[in-house]
């Protein structure tokens, strides 16, 4: 499993990558992370744009490789659903 996060926007407008390979992660971290993909229904999720844009604020482009399957989303921290949120954070502190 491969799990990519783009962050962009923010004051500065800095883009930060985080990638993660779960064969880098301990055994309990692998599972967590499968855990919180699947609890997110992640491959059922669909990119949601901003209604009306505001300064200032993140937007994320998350992409999972699990199982042969492949998906991406974008979402603002404005419009994400909570179960995204849980995997993006996780992805951010790892």
């Amino acid at each position: 499993m491969r799990v990519t996060l783009e962050q962009s926007g923010g004051f500065a407008g800095l883009m930060i990558t985080k990638a993660i390979n779960a064969q880098e992660l301990s055994p309990s971290e692998t599972q967590e992370l499968e855990q919180l993909v699947k609890d997110s229904n992640f491959f059922q999720l669909t990119s949601i744009s901003e209604a009306s844009p505001q300064p200032d604020r993140f937007g994320y482009t998350l992409s999972v490789e699990m199982n042969g399957l492949t998906h991406s989303i974008e979402l603002s921290e404005t419009n994400m659903p909570e179960k995204a949120r849980s995997l993006i954070e996780w992805v951010q502190a790892h």
